[in-house]
């Protein structure tokens, strides 16, 4: 009777745990964006439950035995279970890419490539910016004809406006 009880845990929980496999892989997350402190809750999830389920009641239903000592193997290999999902989560979350937004100003002295003229002062100018190649509008202070593809440096920041030497 006990073994058909943890069969059932068994089969449910790795069932849970297929779907929701399936359901990730073709059908993407719901990605949500926060920090991530580790707590308690972290830890006794639905899917934390799903694993422990996993790990104890096969263990439990391979056993087939009811003796305090396989109880307490089962609960060890279950928490084991719901750690070892802790341990993978939080080292996806170490993962994320934190993008940390540059002020306009940070960019004086920084190399830049003339993309196109715009005007006889005005350019647009690549630079990499917040860790991607952004283009951005620049004016020239010297009046120096520039090149598609050649390099310059900003020079200065002033009142909302880039300029290149």
């Amino acid at each position: 009777m006990s073994s058909n009880i943890f069969l059932t845990i068994a089969i449910v929980t790795t069932g849970i745990f297929a779907v929701q496999f399936i359901l990730s892989i073709f059908f993407g997350d719901i990605d949500a964006d926060a920090d991530i402190d580790t707590d308690i809750s972290s830890v006794v999830s639905f899917k934390g439950l799903t694993h422990f389920g996993i790990g104890f009641g096969w263990y439990m239903y391979l056993q087939h035995n009811t003796e305090i000592q396989t109880y307490l193997t089962g609960v060890a290999i279950g928490l084991i279970f719901v750690f070892a999902v802790w341990f993978l989560y939080k080292k996806a979350y170490q993962l994320q890419q934190t993008t940390h937004s540059e002020r306009t100003e940070q960019l004086v002295g920084r190399e830049c490539t003339i993309y196109f003229k715009q005007n006889e002062k005005k350019y647009t100018v690549q630079i990499s910016r917040d860790g991607a190649m952004r283009e951005i509008d620049v004016v020239t202070e010297s009046g120096k004809s520039y090149q598609t593809g050649d390099k310059a440096t900003i020079t200065a920041y002033k009142d909302g406006t880039l300029y290149i030497q």
